[in-house]
């Protein structure tokens, strides 16, 4: 690609030298985006917008509801729309290899110079022509701050907004490991930005909720299971049951931690049936288990507490496979 590729990370100078560099620019991030894919999704593309450049942003799936609060949340575009458009520069945010975006939208949404990877996740590879990866930070929105603030732009009220909610998210509202003081000076600094109210996105996020996801989890509760050493739980959700409760997989959100909170449990599964017959999958720990090395043997990704993937089975013999996987963790 014209002498642009490179090896390693990046500074955070040579990633902004390449945002000065070119003029057209296509976001993306993993499928199924959380908080912190979206948060940092609209900061940068708020960013790239003000520095003058042309910006699309192009997800396999659409924004979940409960991010709907968030200003611009409607300039994501499906990969219906993308109609040949072929960017400078293909920036991908919060996904460790190149195919989590979704593996039509990888075929077709192709840049003309170069692939920009930026993430914090230890199990992802450096995939891009340019590579801003710290698994140290506590998420990919707040690399995305350090970003902007290297360019010395203000974060403003809306980036602000943006940035905090992914950072939230992805440390589980600052109760997770990677809940560091960096991240808690920066959600302060984030806070005073863009005078919001914590309560308030942390409502929109957690705490609305439609009735028939409460349905939903009434009957997802019926199929949990443990290993006989109460380490391992699961749940699942089938289509029988979204077609009963008129709810969709997104719905399941947050479920996985219904289990999570067991207290002999070290490993929390949840799957859900896709209309594809494949199982998606969300993976959750407490203990030593690396649940993103886990989701790794089935091409998914994540953190050490986190992690999701997607697997060509149904739903039991998905669960089975996932229980086997972190027994062999947990006896290493």
């Amino acid at each position: 690609m014209d002498g642009l590729g490179q090896s390693s990370t990046e500074s955070y100078q040579a990633i902004l030298e390449v945002f000065d560099l070119h003029h057209s620019f296509a976001l993306s991030t993993h499928i199924n985006p959380d908080g912190d894919a979206i948060g940092s999704e609209l900061a940068l593309y708020s960013f790239l917008r003000e520095l003058g450049k042309d910006v699309k942003i192009f997800n396999t799936d659409p924004v979940p509801v409960n991010y709907h609060f968030l200003p611009l949340f409607d300039v994501v575009k499906s990969p219906q729309e993308l109609q040949d458009y072929s960017p400078d520069i293909l920036v991908i945010l919060d996904a460790g290899d190149r195919n989590r975006i979704g593996e039509d939208l990888c075929q077709i949404l192709i840049p003309t110079q170069a692939v920009v990877n930026i993430d914090h996740h230890d199990t992802g590879h450096l995939f891009g022509d340019f590579n801003l990866v710290e698994t140290d930070a506590s998420s990919t929105s707040e690399i995305v701050y350090r970003l902007i603030k290297h360019h010395n732009m203000p974060v403003g009220k809306e980036r602000a907004l943006y940035l905090y909610t992914g950072i939230m998210f992805d440390t589980g509202c600052f109760r997770y490991g990677n809940s560091t003081p960096i991240a808690h000076r920066i959600a302060a600094d984030l806070i005073a930005e863009g005078d919001f109210s914590v309560a308030e996105v942390y409502r929109h996020v957690y705490e609305t909720i439609p009735v028939g996801k409460m349905h939903l989890l009434k009957e997802v509760l019926q199929t949990l299971d443990l290993t006989a050493n109460g380490e391992i739980a699961w749940l699942y959700a089938t289509q029988k049951m979204f077609q009963k409760t008129g709810t969709i997989p997104d719905d399941v959100e947050g479920f996985v931690n219904q289990i999570r909170a067991i207290d002999s449990v070290e490993v929390a599964i949840f799957v859900s049936e896709l209309e594809s017959g494949k199982s998606k999958v969300s993976l959750r720990s407490e203990a030593d288990v690396d649940v993103g090395k886990i989701a790794a043997e089935f091409d998914g990704g994540g953190h050490q507490r986190a992690a999701g993937c997607l697997i060509d089975a149904p739903c039991k013999s998905a669960i089975a496979q996932l229980v086997a996987s972190a027994q062999r963790q947990m006896s290493k």
